[in-house]
């Protein structure tokens, strides 16, 4: 009988420790759970209604720490460049606030428009909140395609670009002046003669060094609510190919047809590919190697040196409209 007691006691007993420890560590995880940041934005979505497609929407996004720890606002992500969003502060205490100043350029743009804006935290509930700014962009004009990009496939060259300036509501206008923010580009126009249309071009007016760069035209119109449009600008000047050796040499002498490499590379980064490859002899051949993404590696065999070479070339046609020559000389060694 007293073992019998004794038993049950210990049986009670771990029943009561085990229980203790069981409601501690549900106290522990309910102290972990309301010690967590909490994001809220009262509104989450900004309509701006319907504006003019040359405005430019500024709103101001409050974001608000409602949870018991500090919010920590990692990252401010708007989808596209015609949206910009700046944090006022990235940690925000326990009920304190964040402002976010977002604008939206809807230059170029026309209809309704839906811009989101990621924000990324560390709320556990919700670590990625979405902004919206929506609404509906009113243009007197439509200019295809929006942005101007200009192309030089050497610094030399002499390409032009081109857009559509038309207006939507059939109305009248003319184009008073265009001129290039910079001043390095020559802007013309002409009026299409049935329409109330302008096609606009423009070419440089002076050497581009290789990369790219940003431009604008700003257009003066007569129209009676659109005085000045602005066409972006996108200027390319390809870099020159690095080409090894520049000439393909060969011995008078030999009557043997011999091979020779050339190794074509890309120094800015692009894809190199080649479209075709013109000979001075149908008998020549040629091979393609790729060399990784920015590099060729072309064999030209085949070649019998004769004196109809001198002053021929092999011409080398790239996808990026780039025209590459290579030289033939016969030289004895």
């Amino acid at each position: 009988m007293r073992l019998f007691l004794i038993l049950n006691l210990a049986a009670l007993m771990r029943l009561f420790f085990c229980d203790a420890h069981a409601q501690s560590h549900e106290a522990e995880e309910n102290l972990t759970r309301e010690n967590q940041p909490r994001i809220f934005c009262e509104e989450p979505t900004f309509d701006f209604g319907s504006r003019d497609a040359s405005e430019t929407v500024d709103h101001t996004f409050v974001l608000k720490n409602t949870g018991t720890a500090d919010l920590e606002i990692k990252r401010v992500q708007p989808a596209c460049g015609c949206t910009t969003a700046e944090l006022e502060k990235k940690v925000v205490p326990p009920g304190e606030s964040s402002r976010i100043s977002a604008q939206l350029s809807l230059a170029g743009r026309g209809g309704e428009l839906q811009k989101p804006i990621l924000i990324e935290s560390n709320d556990p509930t919700n670590p990625a909140l979405q902004l919206v700014m929506k609404g509906v962009a009113e243009a007197d004009f439509e200019i295809t395609p929006s942005t101007m990009v200009l192309r030089k496939i050497s610094p030399e060259s002499t390409e032009t670009a081109s857009v559509l300036i038309r207006s939507l509501k059939n109305e009248k206008f003319e184009i008073i002046d265009a001129k290039s923010e910079s001043g390095k580009l020559i802007v013309r126009w002409d009026k299409f003669p049935d329409e109330n249309a302008f096609q606009l071009t423009a070419n440089f007016e002076e050497q581009f060094q290789p990369g790219q760069y940003g431009d604008r035209i700003l257009v003066e119109t007569n129209h009676p609510t659109r005085k000045q449009l602005e066409i972006g600008v996108i200027v390319i000047v390809h870099t020159p190919i690095v080409v090894a050796p520049m000439k393909i040499v060969l011995d008078p002498k030999s009557q043997a047809p011999v091979s020779r490499t050339i190794i074509l590379k890309n120094p800015s980064k692009d894809s190199l590919a080649i479209d075709k490859i013109e000979t001075p002899d149908s008998a020549i051949t040629t091979k393609i190697d790729k060399m990784g993404d920015f590099g060729v590696r072309l064999t030209i065999g085949n070649l019998v040196p004769s004196s109809e070479l001198i002053g021929k070339s092999v011409r080398i046609f790239l996808a990026s409209g780039q025209e590459v020559q290579i030289p033939l000389e016969l030289r004895e060694k």
